[in-house]
């Protein structure tokens, strides 16, 4: 074989150098030219070369554009730390110089004066036997725009747990590491740390008394893997009980076991204080209704006994054949007494309407003859005053219908006693006329007019509110409580009708209200203001009655008397108990506030003992108080019915004839 000469062998190795530099070159320029970071090269004069990549991220025409502009073109005056941006380029290039490489973020400028975000990097790099930088710009918005996203999220986050007192945790089941948000730190009174404490130095910060709870709620969300929302409280380091709500969710690995917890604290120490006071305030409120409810009971019982005298012994004085002249008298007291009593009954009336309890009757009685009586109790005051007080009505009123003529004359009163108040001269008409028969359902048309001090436009709409009245110079003048136009009000509402006002300062004021009712079926043949007559009787009835009023068993005697009634009297519970023992009673009239033994503890003894009768021996509770519970609880005991003081005789009559052994149809 032929040796190759020297020069061969050197030609061919030079031809392979060069082949690879050129390979190389040609690597380089695939890098530089189709890399999707912008490429360029800087000397002290600008830019000598760039890639397709910068045209494009500098929004140039074409890389012509780009390499006849400066530099400091695509950067804006400052950097976002301040400096002047051509300042702190020459800081960078000198750095890169020195070291050989440097890397910083910078904001860039297109040549649409976008700006935007880029990674720079500068490298140092021999062209032609000359240093020139190597600059790679690496487009960053994306980066940037997630980041800001990130912290604008963990910003809201944080915010929205200050403002709500919550606070977030992850609890590592395999490390005992627990991760806590800084609200969280905060609301166990810990400076926010970077990991919170482990799982036993949390456990120790929980109170004694809720750690059963506690690891109750942990051990089934571990292990039935079901979320838990419970209450609980914590002892800061202070010493301080704070109530918190913890929420907690597992999180399970590949294997479904439960390698972690998730969940929130909120701080409900305030909401829990706040629930404090308010059952505080709950309870002193129902201890403060108890009272007003013992103390009206109280007041209506002593209040309305002596009434009970005052109008039953008016009621006996009529049956006495009086003169003609004292049964006018007689009536008019009679009728006084009745409307006092519902004067007196307008507070007690008041507090039952708004604690719904007030009840409606249904009895008999003649639409005119109440208003008469109306006219003619309140017709004393009007002369006083020297003014007129008219009745107005056709004769269709002359009517008897069904209805609770206590509660419609009390609506009346107290309009007609308003118009006589208010007015000083000229005179108060009360009309009323049928605006509706149809079969025996009637409607009636009430109206109440006056030419008093009328009311101005501004408080007609006031004056139906509590303890209000148009003027203050109303109430200084004329007096009153402020409540007889608002119990009018809530009167009709519970029977379904409405009051109307129309009224002229210095004109006067006409009141008005419709009522229908049901005809009655019954003709009174004999009628005394609604008063039984001699005639009824209640002969073979014998009755226990149980009361310690002395003026009351006076009352009764005589009413038993007139009805041919045998009775006996117990003055308490105690001496009852042993009378219905002893005699075989058709009835017992049980009062209920008695010394030594009640009419409550009496009903129950006597439903108590052995033999069958003592429980069908009917009980009819006899009582001043105006409150409906008391009739609630003398049910409950085991009474049988219900009559309260001051009763009429006609009321009396019918409660004890309805309980009559073969009583006639």
């Amino acid at each position: 074989m032929e040796s190759s000469s020297e020069e061969e062998i050197f030609g061919q190795k030079k031809s392979e150098g060069e082949d690879d530099r050129e390979l190389l070159q040609e690597k380089l320029s695939v890098i530089f030219q189709y890399s999707t970071d912008a490429h360029l090269l800087f000397d002290e004069s600008g830019i000598l070369d760039c890639n397709q990549a910068a045209v494009k991220m500098l929004a140039c025409k074409d890389k012509t554009e780009l390499l006849s502009l400066h530099p400091a073109t695509f950067s804006p005056e400052f950097q976002p730390d301040g400096k002047r941006s051509a300042e702190k380029a020459l800081e960078m290039d000198r750095l890169a110089y020195e070291t050989g490489y440097t890397r910083f973020e910078w904001i860039h400028r297109k040549i649409t004066g976008e700006e935007f975000p880029v990674e720079v990097t500068l490298s140092p790099v021999p062209i032609n036997n000359k240093k020139v930088l190597l600059v790679v710009w690496h487009d960053i918005s994306d980066r940037k725009r997630a980041e800001e996203a990130i912290r604008r999220s963990e910003a809201m986050l944080s915010e929205s747990q200050q403002l709500t007192h919550s606070g977030s945790w992850e609890a590592d089941l395999i490390t005992g590491q627990n991760y806590w948000s800084a609200e969280a730190f905060r609301i166990f009174g810990l400076e926010p740390d970077s990991a919170g404490p482990n799982t036993d130095v949390f456990s120790k910060m929980i109170h004694p008394d809720d750690l059963h709870l506690y690891k109750t709620h942990i051990w089934e969300a571990i292990n039935k893997m079901s979320p838990a929302s419970f209450d609980l409280r914590i002892v800061l380091p202070d010493g301080q009980i704070k109530f918190i709500h913890a929420i907690g969710k597992p999180f399970c690995d590949a294997t479904g076991k439960v390698v972690k917890l998730y969940g929130a604290i909120m701080d409900i120490d305030n909401q829990k204080k706040t629930e404090k006071e308010l059952i505080h305030a709950k309870e002193m409120a129902e201890m403060a209704a108890i009272a007003k409810s013992q103390f009206l009971s109280t007041m209506s019982h002593e209040i309305r006994t002596p009434m009970n005298a005052v109008i039953g012994f008016t009621h006996l004085l009529l049956q006495q054949d009086p003169r003609p002249e004292q049964m006018e008298y007689l009536n008019i007291l009679k009728f006084s007494a009745e409307n006092l009593l519902v004067l007196i009954n307008d507070i007690l009336d008041f507090s039952k309407i708004e604690a719904g309890k007030i009840e409606f009757e249904e009895v008999d009685f003649n639409v005119l003859s109440l208003l008469e009586n109306i006219r003619s109790g309140i017709l004393q005051k009007a002369n006083e005053k020297g003014i007129m007080l008219k009745l107005k009505v056709s004769n269709d009123v002359n009517v008897t219908v069904v209805g609770d003529p206590v509660r419609l004359g009390q609506i009346l009163t107290n309009l007609v006693s308003n118009a006589v108040k208010f007015t000083e001269t000229g005179k108060v008409t009360i009309s009323a006329e049928v605006t509706s028969r149809r079969g025996n359902v009637i409607t009636l048309d009430f109206k109440v007019q006056d030419t008093g001090i009328g009311i101005p436009p501004g408080k007609i709409d006031t004056i139906f509110d509590s303890f209000t009245q148009a003027t203050s110079d109303t109430t200084r003048k004329y007096g009153g409580s402020g409540l007889g136009l608002t119990i009018t009000k809530r009167l009709l509402e519970l029977q379904h009708s409405k009051i109307f006002v129309e009224s002229e300062p210095g004109k006067g004021s006409v009141f008005y209200f419709s009522l229908t009712f049901r005809i009655s079926e019954k003709h009174f043949t004999e009628k005394i203001n609604g008063s039984p007559t001699n005639k009824f009787s209640l002969e073979g009835m014998r009755l226990l009655i149980v009361e310690d009023n002395a003026i009351n068993v006076l009352l009764m005697r005589n009413f038993m008397k007139q009805w041919n009634v045998q009775y006996d009297v117990a003055e308490n519970g105690l001496v009852a108990l042993e009378k219905v023992q002893t005699t075989d009673y058709d009835l017992v009239l049980m009062d209920l506030q008695m010394p030594e033994m009640d009419g409550y503890e009496a009903t129950l003894r006597i439903r108590q003992l052995p033999d069958e009768k003592y429980t069908k021996l009917p009980i009819i509770a006899l009582t001043a108080s105006a409150m409906m519970d008391i009739k609630d609880i003398a049910f409950t005991v085991g009474m049988n019915d219900y009559i309260s003081k001051p009763f009429t005789p006609a009321e009396l009559y019918s409660k004890i004839a309805s309980y009559r052994k073969g009583k006639p149809l």
